[in-house]
């Protein structure tokens, strides 16, 4: 072996290392979080002491790990259900955007010190539906306290809700927080001219708020793998530094030309509100500034660690956002995983580092997708690379052209948002495309038959003593084909049966191909089009809503949107649109069953 040779393999396995030792890092702070949440500080301290008796690094990092474990299991021991009590004319402040959902609105809101989410009907909304974070209300109505018990609330640090009788008055939000308001304002009126679904992709898009996204194109991007395009992520932070990269490097003192980077970052994190993906991207960006100003190596693997420990540490109950974990594990993907994928393509490089970048992205937050949905797309790839370009563009020229359009007449603003529009229906027209593709589910098996055949290929290339080395790659490569091919090729069908999908939704088929659908009260709009679309139903011979609510009338009128439907059986009296009134529905589906 020659020298430059040697040195190379040398290289590859420092990077190997580096590889293995953030993945370990990360897994290994995630789960000290989130299992040792009894750990005494005391232990935390004594590893502490011993660390840096040793100048160990892993030492200290171990100690720093359990600090941060006992500091998780102290705070979710502070959340307790705050007080249950009737409100009179009482302020709040909203600390999200309000947010649709089947009996009106709801948003999280700071009651004095603590978390709480409101909820308000549709009758009481007040112009509630229209305000935004940071905008202080004066409302009546009950509060009841509640434990945080799904990851969700414990990492919002939710102890109660608020039923909304009546909103009194509603005070725009001041400071920093009230500019980004009325940005978001100027950009929503630079595309009042686009139609609702385009106006609510682009908001999304650009800053994040996708309030009045339509379900069934929500659906869409979900099935088509491209869900993450509907929030911002890490990459808009990228965009934003790209977009000012003219400006800054025109500032030529390093420490103010880094200050105004850090800047507008914060700036860009209170116009998003700062979103979990969003923030740990400030932070990586904000790292990677202050380290190239110090002439230390500055790329992502280097400051991945320590922006998700910083995070962590300042916040621990991160740990239990969804969110938070799937920007971690996609960008531990994009860092390990793409440049030994990107090197393996064929092909020009723009279109394998593209595919690269998607395929490791993926790979890694397939774990926790499964984990929590059961099944991933297999159309997010080709997906991903059809749409993530002109996503990006939507983002950059939007995040420079919304601003102008919001505040120019009718006319220039149709002409600002022209390449929106168009970049805006091809990014749609292919997640609709691409969701309608007759393929089967990649669960938890395929995943593991997948991980299987690399780690045979991989381990092939490594080990020749058994002089099977084709053997190896020829099999590994035979479990990739068929962990992919097998859910691509052999759509999955739904069998003659019932199938007691949810506590409320129940698919009935016969033996003939004809499908019933059991729709419960509760049933949300968005988990009623995911489990049918999954279902593989195209045509729904008969629908029954039990319930006559204006909330089933939403989701019943969002299936007919999406599904050929024969007949809507629904209870006299009802608010579903198109539904035929029984007076008795329960004995009219009890008879559908004895008939069958």
């Amino acid at each position: 072996m020659s020298e430059s040779e040697s040195s190379e393999l040398e290289q590859r396995r420092a990077r190997a290392r580096r590889d293995g030792n953030i993945v370990i890092a990360l897994v290994g702070v995630f789960a000290a979080i989130r299992l040792l949440t009894g750990l005494s500080f005391w232990v935390g301290l004594v590893a502490l002491l011993v660390g840096l008796a040793r100048l160990s690094p892993k030492g200290l990092l171990l100690a720093v790990v359990l600090l941060m474990a006992a500091r998780s299991g102290a705070v979710l021991d502070s959340l307790q259900p705050i007080a249950s009590q009737p409100l009179d004319a009482t302020q709040v402040t909203l600390v999200s955007d309000p947010r649709p959902n089947p009996r009106g609105w709801s948003a999280q809101g700071r009651f004095g010190d603590e978390r709480i989410v409101l909820n308000v009907g549709f009758g009481v909304a007040g112009g509630f539906e229209s305000a935004d974070a940071g905008d202080r209300l004066v409302v009546s109505g009950t509060l009841r306290g509640s434990a945080p018990e799904t990851a969700w609330a414990i990492s919002r640090r939710i102890v109660g809700s608020i039923g909304v009788n009546e909103v009194h008055s509603i005070e725009d939000a001041r400071g920093i927080t009230g500019a980004a308001n009325s940005l978001r304002d100027s950009y929503r009126a630079g595309v009042a001219h686009l139609d609702s679904a385009d106006r609510a992709l682009f908001t999304g898009l650009v800053f994040g708020d996708d309030r009045q996204q339509d379900p069934i194109d929500a659906d869409n991007f979900r099935a088509a793998g491209l869900g993450h395009l509907l929030a911002v992520s890490g990459q808009n932070v990228a965009f934003v530094l790209l977009l000012s990269a003219p400006l800054l490097t025109r500032i030529r003192p390093v420490p103010i030309r880094v200050a105004a980077a850090l800047c507008l970052l914060i700036g860009f994190g209170f116009l998003t509100r700062f979103e979990a993906s969003v923030t740990r991207a400030i932070v990586m960006a904000g790292l990677a500034l202050l380290a190239h100003a110090a002439g230390r190596p500055s790329e992502a693997a280097v400051v991945l660690p320590p922006a998700v420990l910083l995070l962590l540490a300042l916040d621990p109950l991160l740990a239990w956002s969804l969110a938070f974990q799937l920007s971690v594990a996609a960008t531990t993907g994009m860092v390990v995983l793409t440049p030994r994928i990107a090197a393996l393509l064929p092909g020009p490089k723009v279109i394998a580092t593209a595919a690269a970048a998607t395929l490791g992205a993926q790979l890694f937050v397939a774990p926790l997708l499964l984990t929590v949905f059961g099944r991933l797309s297999l159309v997010a790839v080709p997906a991903n690379l059809l749409a993530g370009p002109p996503a990006a563009g939507v983002m950059m020229w939007g995040l420079v052209a919304g601003p102008v359009a919001g505040q120019s007449p009718g006319l220039v603003a149709f002409a600002l948002h022209g390449p929106t529009w168009l970049l805006l229906r091809f990014v749609s027209l292919v997640a609709e495309r691409f969701a309608a593709f007759d393929v089967g589910h990649f669960t938890g098996v395929h995943f593991a038959v997948l991980v299987g055949g690399v780690a045979i290929v991989l381990i092939g290339k490594r080990v020749d003593r058994w002089r099977l080395p084709r053997a190896s790659h020829a099999l590994g490569v035979g479990l990739v084909v068929l962990s992919v091919g097998v859910p691509l090729l052999i759509p999955r069908s739904l069998p003659a049966g019932v199938h007691h999908v949810t506590p409320e939704l129940t698919i009935v088929r016969s033996e003939v191909g004809h499908d019933l659908v059991l729709l419960r009260g509760g049933i949300e709009t968005d988990e009623a089009l995911e489990l049918l679309r999954t279902a593989r139903l195209g045509r729904i011979d008969l629908l029954i809503a039990t319930s006559g609510s204006r909330q089933m009338g939403t989701v019943v009128g969002a299936l007919s949107n999406r599904f050929v439907i024969s007949t809507i059986w629904a209870p006299a009296g009802h608010a579903v649109p198109g539904a035929v009134a029984i007076d008795d529905l329960p004995e009219a589906v009890a008879r559908l069953g004895r008939d069958d």
